[in-house]
């Protein structure tokens, strides 16, 4: 008999020897053989103590799985509570910056009035201030006046490089719009935008973009047909009695 077979034999006798005992040797405890898991295998036998302890092995890797994610969890928590600490410290700053506002805002207000009451209280300070305000108020007018008088007459200056009789006033948004060669060719050799600026005037947004839009070639003509062709415009808005 081979050594395999003998073993097998000996694995079957234990296993239906009911009057063999046997003891553990790390707690002493008596067991019959009959009653343990007997195998000839290296590896130890499928039954249902090694299904219990696959299961609790991965219960426990499970488990901390669940602890290393409790401990995440918790770390984000932390994470927010910090946030959420600067979040209310930065509330409370600029909740004291806006108290701080209005606190300047009302000594503003209340030195304001107090100055309003001793300038009306001080009559040769008042008429000063007046007189200050009322020459500023003359020499604006003034200025503007002269302004508007100098952009009228620019055109007949003799610097002036073209014929003031080519010169359309549209005032706004330009002060002119010139058709050169218009009065004396009857043929415009060129089209000009022209502001007439003194002093410190600068030109407007407005003004800016339309000399873009002529730097840039954006200007076009065109013409409108109002009404049927063929047709005299007095009989087109002729009334309906033939008055």
């Amino acid at each position: 008999m081979s050594a395999n077979g003998l073993v097998a034999n000996l694995v079957s006798f234990f296993k239906t020897a009911r009057h063999l005992w046997g003891r553990c040797p790390k707690c002493d405890a008596y067991f019959r053989l009959s009653d343990v898991a007997i195998s000839s295998s290296a590896n130890p036998p499928k039954d249902w103590l090694r299904r219990l302890e696959r299961e609790k092995a991965v219960l426990l890797r499970k488990g901390e799985a669940l602890d290393d994610r409790e401990a995440d969890l918790e770390d984000r928590d932390s994470e927010l509570d910090d946030r959420q600490s600067e979040l209310d410290d930065k509330a409370n700053e600029l909740d004291d910056f806006e108290d701080d506002i209005r606190r300047r805002e009302l000594r503003l207000d209340k030195d304001a009035h107090t100055r309003v009451q001793e300038i009306l209280r001080n009559k040769t300070e008042l008429r000063s201030l007046i007189a200050k305000e009322r020459k500023a108020a003359v020499q604006t007018s003034r200025a503007t006046l002269l302004g508007k008088l100098m952009e009228r007459i620019a055109p007949c200056f003799r610097t002036f490089d073209y014929d003031p009789r080519d010169m359309r006033c549209i005032a706004d948004p330009f002060d002119y719009v010139l058709f050169d060669g218009l009065t004396v060719e009857r043929q415009v050799r060129q089209i000009a935008f022209i502001e007439v600026k003194c002093g410190k005037s600068v030109m407007s947004p407005t003004q800016r973009s339309i000399r873009d839009a002529v730097a840039n070639h954006r200007v076009f003509a065109e013409v409108w047909n109002v009404g049927t062709p063929k047709i005299p415009i007095t009989r087109q808005f002729r009334l309906p009695d033939g008055k």
